[in-house]
C-alpha cells in the first residue's frame, strides 16, 4: 500500500466534511446511517437543493459546481477516499461550506439517502465497463437508475458527461427506455453546442478535470446528456 494513500486517508479523517461510514453495519445489519434524510439539517444547516456527483474521482467537478453555485449543496461520492482527498482539501482551503464528500460504493446509495432527498445527480467520466451487459457496475445504467429514483425527487435531473461515445449512446437508449426525457444532448460539447445553452449550464460544462484535459489533448470528443424524470400523474 502506497504511503501517499495512507497519508491522504489519515488526513481525510480530520476533515469534518468527509464521511467514510463503515458499510457492514449499515448494509448487512440494517443500522441507520445518521445523515440519511438529514443531510440538510445536520451538515449543511439549510434547506437548499442537494446535488450528488457519482464517481467523483479527485473531486474537481464537485468543487467546481459548489464554487459556482453557493446556494446549492453538493456531495461528491467515490469508493476511493484517496482520490477525492484533493477536492476535499481544496474545498476546505477555499472556505466552501456547501460541499461534502462521501466514501461509498454507489450500489449502496439508497442506504445513505432518504426517498426524495436528492434534487439532481451528475455522472462524470465514470468507468464505462463495456462488457457489463447487465449494468450492475456501470453507474449510468438503468439498473442504477432505479436506485437513483429511490432517493431523488420525482422530477430530478440526471447528467452524464463522458469521453466514451459508446457509453453515451448506450446510456441515452437506456434512459429513454426507462421513461426519462432527454432535455439536452451532444456528441461534442466543445463544438457549437455550448453556444446553444444558458450561460449557467455552459459555464458548468466548461469545468474540466485533469483527465478530461488530457483526453481533449488526445483529440477525444466529450459527450453530454441531461435528462429529467417525469413526475407521476
Amino acid at each position: 500500500m502506497g504511503k501517499d494513500k495512507l497519508i491522504k486517508w489519515e488526513e481525510n479523517r480530520t476533515f469534518t466534511h468527509v464521511f467514510e461510514p463503515p458499510l457492514l453495519p449499515i448494509i448487512r445489519e440494517g443500522k441507520q446511517f445518521d445523515m440519511k434524510g438529514r443531510w440538510r439539517e445536520l451538515f449543511f444547516k439549510n434547506n437548499n437543493p442537494l446535488v450528488l456527483e457519482l464517481g467523483c474521482g479527485k473531486g474537481e467537478y464537485t468543487v467546481g459546481l459548489a464554487r459556482r453555485n453557493p446556494e446549492i449543496n453538493y456531495i461528491g461520492i467515490d469508493v476511493k477516499g484517496h482520490r477525492f482527498h484533493k477536492g476535499a482539501k481544496e474545498a476546505l482551503q477555499t472556505g466552501l461550506t456547501n460541499v461534502a464528500f462521501l466514501r461509498l460504493r454507489v450500489e449502496f446509495i439508497d442506504a445513505f439517502f432518504a426517498p426524495g432527498e436528492v434534487d439532481e445527480i451528475w455522472i462524470t467520466f465514470c468507468d464505462p465497463f463495456p462488457l457489463d451487459y447487465e449494468g450492475r457496475r456501470r453507474i449510468s445504467s438503468s439498473w442504477f437508475l432505479e436506485k437513483y429514483r429511490r432517493i431523488a425527487k420525482s422530477d430530478f435531473l440526471l447528467h452524464l458527461k463522458h469521453d466514451n461515445h459508446d457509453l453515451y449512446q448506450r446510456t441515452r437508449k437506456e434512459w429513454e427506455a426507462a421513461g426519462l426525457i432527454i432535455e439536452e444532448s451532444s456528441e461534442d460539447i466543445y463544438g457549437p453546442f455550448l453556444d446553444t445553452l444558458s450561460p449557467e449550464l455552459a459555464d458548468i460544462l466548461r469545468i474540466r478535470t485533469f483527465y478530461e484535459s488530457m483526453w481533449l489533448e488526445e483529440g477525444r470528443k466529450i459527450t453530454y446528456l441531461r435528462a429529467k424524470s417525469i413526475s407521476p400523474a
